[in-house]
């Protein structure tokens, strides 16, 4: 729960700061081109950013199978023990979060309170205008579900009567265009992320292009009065109490900058219209752009149990062995391309029977592009099922023979979930004096699964198999060791065997039906992990244990 929260947090203030930056680099630029209310409207983008990052993920694509040649399980040594205490951590700062959230809501709910009180009693001076007792930081307009203006005491006598039609045409534009709930959700936004001083600094940045497109807007209605409104603006007396849920007259206020955006002329119908397609058209980019940039979600059928399921697949007399982890219903693919180059794709979703025991496969199988069948077939799980397809022109065929196994809880990583990971080369001196040797590697493994050091145990013959061992290692990866189900760091022994003699199990006896000039390396684990293809001239696997496999390189012929 808290990982989640967590999470969320960080997306949500990842996309809101590059929004706040964006429209930080934009709001001037349009401002002068395109008018100060296309500058005010750009600030939708951040709240729309940290909207789009808490909607539901697209979907992942199809689970697509890797060929399931398993390499090198390793016995976890020790897992570093400093890690564990890493998994109070989000709880930690989820307390400190919320903390942080409550003062800053009693903050602004204070100033609120406070300037409310300093306003004194009010009197009606007309439906939704009401005349207070003080006059600092007046006229403003307030209230967000029963807005109203607030007028200083002395307005009658501080205006004349055309200044004082400027100045409530001025403060019923703010209600009118929103203002007041926009101001709601920037404290609304500020309590969220106190913790960014960006979105403090965009709150503020936000008031100045708000009352920059109310003069606007108050101009576009009363062009000729231009010299008029601009007195009445130096007339206003500043407050030195903040309005969170407001729009008042601070000592901040940007009187010399909204005097100087008085000489501006006014918009043309035509600017007026580009400017709002540029203005939506940015706004539905930046929340299409935060949203698009999560992660893909894996779905996650209703079930507290998932499928794996080991295949076979042949093709054209090739053989692939294929298998994958996942939950009932989601797409999972198998795809195969021969040698001649005929690209075989099936897309099953894999679904619990009506029996007890039973699975529904649905799929879809196609060859070079081109759709071939849909098949659907109900079988019983630990037993085989088998596919096969032929197309039209009868060039080919496919087919897939298939065990599913029920397993409780997630899906972990299987033979067919972990990235790439190449075979160690067999040097090319031991290759040329028919030298075999057995390196032992350690390796530390981070949180990531990617090997952090990698270092030679013990090797026969010292320091010859050495750089081919610790550089493939270094390219591996791993699923690293968890505790509390949180990843930590730990160290793998692995042991790698080298046989010239296309010996690979190190029995002293050649395989008969390979070379026996062939060069052999053994890969042997505890834990699973696998590769995408190893480059072997052959492969040998363990009738056994199938997590071991042999990969023979052959030796170049010499004169």
């Amino acid at each position: 729960m808290a990982n989640d929260l967590m999470v969320s947090l960080l997306e949500a203030t990842a996309a809101s700061t590059l929004a706040i930056l964006l429209v930080m680099a934009l709001r001037i630029p349009l401002r002068r081109h395109f008018g100060a209310t296309a500058a005010h409207a750009l600030w939708v983008c951040v709240p729309l950013a940290c909207l789009a990052v808490l909607l539901p993920a697209r979907q992942a694509e199809t689970h697509w199978a890797l060929p399931q040649v398993t390499v090198l399980q390793p016995t976890p040594a020790a897992i570093v023990e400093a890690n564990v205490s890493w998994s109070v951590l989000p709880a930690w700062l989820l307390a400190l979060w919320s903390a942080g959230v409550l003062f800053m809501v009693a903050r602004l709910a204070m100033q609120q309170r406070r300037f409310t009180r300093a306003v004194g009693p009010v009197t009606e001076a007309a439906p939704g205008v009401m005349r207070a007792s003080a006059s600092v930081g007046l006229p403003a307009a307030c209230g967000v579900l029963r807005p109203r203006i607030l007028l200083p005491a002395d307005f009658d006598h501080r205006y004349t009567e055309a200044e004082r039609a400027l100045v409530l045409c001025h403060e019923r534009l703010h209600i009118r265009r929103g203002d007041l709930f926009g101001n709601l959700l920037a404290a609304l936004l500020r309590s969220l992320f106190w913790f960014n001083p960006l979105m403090h600094l965009a709150s503020r940045l936000h008031r100045l292009d708000q009352e920059f497109a109310c003069d606007a807007a108050v101009i576009a209605r009363h062009p000729g009065e231009r010299r008029r409104y601009g007195e009445a603006m130096l007339k206003a007396h500043l407050a030195g109490i903040p309005l969170p849920v407001g729009c008042h007259w601070t000592y901040h206020h940007p009187l010399k900058e909204r005097i100087a955006m008085l000489k501006h002329p006014l918009r043309s119908r035509t600017r007026r219209f580009a400017a709002a397609a540029l203005v939506m058209l940015m706004v539905a980019g930046t929340g299409i752009a935060a949203w698009a940039a999560q992660p893909a979600a894996q779905s996650q059928a209703a079930h507290d149990f998932h499928y794996r399921i080991g295949a076979t697949l042949e093709v054209d007399g090739e053989r692939q062995d294929v298998a994958l982890r996942d939950w009932p219903g989601r797409k999972v693919g198998f795809a195969s391309t021969t040698k001649a180059g005929r690209a075989w794709r099936i897309e099953l979703t894999v679904d619990p029977a009506e029996q007890p025991g039973q699975v529904k496969l649905s799929g879809d199988i196609s060859v070079d592009g081109k759709p071939v069948s849909k098949p659907i077939l109900i079988g019983a799980l630990d037993q085989a099922m088998r596919i096969e397809v032929t197309p039209p022109d009868g060039s080919s065929t496919f087919a897939l023979s298939m065990v599913v196994s029920q397993h409780d809880g997630a899906p972990g990583p299987d033979a067919a979930s972990v990235p790439k990971q190449p075979a160690p080369a067999y040097p090319e001196d031991a290759k040329a004096h028919g030298q075999s040797g057995l390196v032992v590697l350690k390796l530390r493994v981070g949180p990531d699964g990617r090997v952090r050091e990698a270092i030679v145990e013990s090797s026969e013959p010292a320091g010859l198999f050495d750089e081919a061992s610790l550089a493939a290692a270094r390219q591996w990866t791993f699923e690293p060791p968890t505790e509390n189900g949180v990843r930590g760091e730990g160290w793998v022994r692995v042991p790698i065997r080298y046989d010239v003699k296309g010996d690979p199990d190190g029995n002293g006896e050649g395989s008969p039906d390979t070379d026996p000039r062939t060069a052999w390396s053994t890969l042997d684990m505890a834990q699973s992990t696998s590769l995408r293809t190893l480059e072997c001239d052959e492969m040998k696997f363990d009738g056994d244990d199938d997590r071991k496999v042999s990969c023979g390189q052959r030796i170049a012929k010499t004169q």
